[in-house]
C-alpha cells in the first residue's frame, strides 16, 4: 500500500536578530574559501537569520493534532542554515514524537533535494520500513556569500513546508518521482504522464518552461519567490481543495543551476 499525503503546514519565519558566532562563521569561512571565494559578514549580517530550527518549530505547532506516529523523518534544502552545524533532522524527529527509527537530511541537490527525499519515503514504504514518513522541505537565505539564485533576479523568501504521508488509499498517493538530467524532457514526459491520468493537475514551479505544460490540462503555476520550496509549498496550501477537483497531481520544477527537471506524481487508487 503506497504513501499517501495526511497533513501539511507552510511557514514565512519572522527571523531572528544577527548574533556573531565564531564556530560558525569559521566554518562558513573554511567552505566559501574551499571553492575560492571569500566571506562576506556583512551579507550575513543584512540576512533575516531565519534558521530551519525556528522553521521546524513553528510548522510543526500548525499540525493537527491527531495526527500519526512517525517513523522516518527526512529534512531536504537546497540552501545551508544560518547555522550549519545544527542537527535540524534529529530535533524535528524530537519534536514530533521521538518514535522516528531515522531521522536525516538530504542536501546539495538543489531544488531536486525534496524529490529525493520524497523517492527516499516512498521506498521506505515498500520495503516496509516506514508507515508514517515527515518530509520538511526548508529554505533560508541567509549565507556567507553572494548566491547569483537568491541575490539576483527575483527575491527568493525564506519559507518552509511539512508534508506528513502515511500509509494508506486515497488522494495524494505517491506514485512515481522522476529526474530528468535534460529538462527538454519534461514537456514530452507531463504529457505522457497526464495522457490517460483521471483529472490531472500539473503543479509548475518558477523555474519551469511554461511551454512544458501539456494542452488541455489545467495547470497551477506558482509564482516567483522560492527556490527549492515553491511546489511544495503550493501542495501543502492547497491540497484539502486539489483533492476534491483532481485525482492526479504532477508536481514539477527545473534547477536553474543545473538546467535538471524534476518530477513527483500523486495519484488516486480510483
Amino acid at each position: 500500500m503506497p504513501l499517501r499525503l495526511s497533513a501539511g503546514a507552510v511557514v514565512t519565519p519572522p527571523g531572528d536578530t544577527y548574533e556573531p558566532d565564531e564556530t560558525v562563521l569559521r566554518y562558513n569561512r573554511d567552505l566559501v574559501e574551499l571553492f575560492g571565494g571569500k566571506m562576506d559578514e556583512d551579507l550575513l549580517r543584512s540576512g533575516a537569520q531565519a534558521s530551519h530550527t525556528q522553521m521546524v518549530d513553528l510548522l510543526v505547532q500548525r499540525l493537527p493534532a491527531d495526527v500519526a506516529v512517525l517513523d522516518l523523518v527526512v529534512l531536504a534544502a537546497a540552501l545551508p542554515d544560518v547555522n550549519p552545524v545544527r542537527a535540524v533532522s534529529a530535533h524535528l524527529g524530537l519534536i514530533t514524537g521521538g518514535k522516528a527509527d531515522q531521522c536525516f537530511s538530504v542536501t546539495e541537490q538543489g531544488l531536486g533535494a525534496a524529490f529525493t527525499a520524497l523517492r527516499i519515503g516512498a521506498a521506505h514504504e515498500k520495503t516496509g520500513r516506514s508507515a508514517a514518513f515527515a518530509l520538511a522541505v526548508l529554505e533560508q537565505t541567509t549565507l556567507p556569500a553572494h548566491d547569483p539564485v537568491v541575490h539576483d533576479g527575483v527575491p527568493v523568501r525564506d519559507s518552509g513546508v511539512l508534508l506528513l504521508f502515511e500509509r494508506g488509499s486515497g488522494f495524494g498517493e505517491v506514485s512515481d518521482v522522476l529526474r530528468l538530467a535534460d529538462a527538454g524532457e519534461l514537456g514530452p514526459r507531463l504529457a505522457g504522464l497526464t495522457a490517460d491520468a483521471p483529472r490531472p493537475l500539473v503543479v509548475m514551479g518558477p523555474w519551469t518552461d511554461q511551454a512544458a505544460a501539456p494542452p488541455g490540462v489545467d495547470v497551477h503555476r506558482v509564482p516567483p519567490g522560492g527556490y527549492c520550496t515553491s511546489v511544495w509549498a503550493a501542495l501543502a496550501e492547497h491540497w484539502a481543495h486539489w483533492r476534491e477537483r483532481f485525482d492526479t497531481v504532477v508536481l514539477c520544477d527545473t534547477d536553474p543551476r543545473s538546467d535538471t527537471a524534476h518530477v513527483a506524481v500523486l495519484g488516486r487508487d480510483r
